[in-house]
């Protein structure tokens, strides 16, 4: 071969050369990009779930806090509750010994002034 043609074979080499590596260069390039936008876009996704999963416990965790309060209100009124009416039974008791200690008071005055006593019922204690 003539120095001629080979050094045109060489060029026409080269320039072949260069364009495929041109087209090569720039698919790697988009590969490379849509890998970035792909995990880019899963991260987004990630973030969005992330954002998304916080935004329901923070609500959960609200309305847990408000039930525990509620709960706390509904104990402590309940306990009150049970104050007072033990409060009034303990009233109610006393005030029942009375009436049993005067009921007695007044049957012995009955029967020291010969006055006939009323039988005492059985269904109450004496």
């Amino acid at each position: 071969m003539s120095p001629t043609v080979l050094v045109a074979l060489i060029g026409g080499l080269a320039i072949v050369c260069t364009a495929l590596g041109g087209v090569v260069g720039a698919g790697l390039t988009s590969r490379a990009q849509k890998r970035v936008a792909e995990a880019s876009e899963h991260t987004a996704e990630v973030t969005a779930a992330a954002t998304v999963k916080a935004t329901e416990r923070t609500a959960q965790d609200r309305l847990i806090d408000q039930l525990q309060e509620e709960l706390g209100r509904y104990r402590d009124d309940n306990d009150k509750r049970v104050d007072r009416l033990e409060q009034r039974v303990e009233d109610l008791t006393a005030e029942n010994r009375g009436y049993r200690a005067f009921i007695g008071v007044q049957r012995d005055h009955m029967a020291e002034h010969g006055i006939p006593l009323p039988p005492y019922p059985s269904d109450l204690p004496r």
